[in-house]
């Protein structure tokens, strides 16, 4: 894939992951996703008060171009339950997706084991997918749905073999349903509209209108510009054939003239930051062809570390490029690079009396 290709899908993905922990890592609208996706009696049980963000990705790093995850947790009775909530960032349906979220789930509760070494019982964790596709969600939502058995030995299985079902919020064409969108918040209803029509240029003219009132009803709250600022960059990241002038007489055309000094507000801030990306993007390709030059093909997961990493990262890097031994050294972080790799400490000479 050409250099210019990656970079876009690298801001592309970036850009998904922002703007989904942005606006869900605030309460208010976190509080709406998940009355969303739960059922009514755990929605009525939980404690919402209580809710908090919880630190912590547990998606492989290999995967995260397309999975975007964020751990609440909030008081049901005497204890906590965490919700553990996947966004997809890709627009085809993985058959296995229900085994990735119980490998995460897994890894979630080894971090509460960890840190909690007196922990008696494991705390409960709801798993929930945020999916969005051409076809619409056609894949197994219970585990026990994907292990391959059949005939009479399946019954006697059963008990034996891990038992989940995920929770499903699935955005795609735009069908998330009425129940889904009376839970949400303004903004909410936005950015899964935003997620459904990623890429889709067509849609994104056609169903814009839409989101007007809810669009209207972002703008009035307090952080109004600061999340047509996630929106703008969100839409102008995943619409590449579309300029930013475009989507913002977009927006313009569905929330209203009163929207136009915000929306062009903020697509100057945008520019003056696409200004400096380019500027990365320039020091990004120079290391890229200095690392072809020394070690031949670039691995496409270092490719795309590099084209979405920020300028003093990208100076760092392109300094140690002469004399680190492969590609993933250059990108390493002082604390992971062998020791050959590292500058030696100056040695004190002795003073002579």
């Amino acid at each position: 894939m050409p250099h210019a290709e990656v970079a876009a899908q690298a801001c592309a993905e970036l850009a998904h992951d922002a703007l989904f922990q942005w606006t869900f890592s605030q309460r208010e609208h976190a509080v709406g996703l998940l009355r969303a996706a739960l059922p009514p009696p755990l929605v009525a049980a939980v404690r919402w008060g209580t809710l908090r963000v919880e630190k912590g990705s547990f998606v492989d790093r290999a995967l995260r171009s397309r999975h975007s995850d964020l751990v609440l947790s909030a008081r049901v009775g005497e204890g906590r339950v965490y919700f553990y909530v996947i966004v997809e960032q890709q627009r085809d349906v993985e058959a296995l997706m229900v085994f990735r979220m119980g490998l995460y789930m897994m890894r979630l509760w080894e971090q509460l084991v960890r840190e909690q070494p007196g922990l008696k019982k494991l705390p409960p964790i709801m798993p929930v997918l945020v999916h969005h596709s051409d076809t619409g969600w056609t894949a197994a939502r219970a585990f026990e749905d994907i292990v391959a058995i059949d005939g009479p030995a399946r019954a006697a299985l059963l008990p034996h073999i891990p038992r989940f079902e995920l929770r499903l919020i699935d955005v795609s064409g735009g069908r998330a349903g009425d129940l889904v969108e009376q839970a949400l918040t303004a903004l909410g209803k936005v950015v899964l509209w935003c997620l459904s029509v990623s890429g889709d240029d067509a849609r994104l003219e056609r169903e814009i209108g839409r989101i007007a009132a809810a669009l209207d009803e972002v703008l009035q709250a307090p952080s109004g510009l600061a999340a047509l600022e996630a929106l703008l960059r969100y839409l102008v990241a995943t619409h590449a054939r579309f300029s930013a002038r475009k989507i913002g007489r977009l927006l313009e055309k569905a929330a209203g003239p009163r929207a136009q000094e915000a929306i062009v507000n903020a697509l100057d801030e945008i520019e003056r930051r696409g200004e400096r990306r380019g500027r990365a993007q320039g020091r990004a390709q120079t290391l890229l062809e200095l690392l072809a030059a020394r070690f031949g093909a670039v691995p496409a997961d270092v490719s795309a570390r590099i084209l979405a990493a920020n300028e003093a990262a990208l100076v760092a890097w392109t300094t140690r490029v002469l004399t680190a031994p492969t590609p993933e050294d250059v990108l390493a972080e002082d604390g992971e690079r062998p020791a050959a790799t590292r500058r030696p400490a100056a040695r004190k000479r002795a003073r002579r009396v």
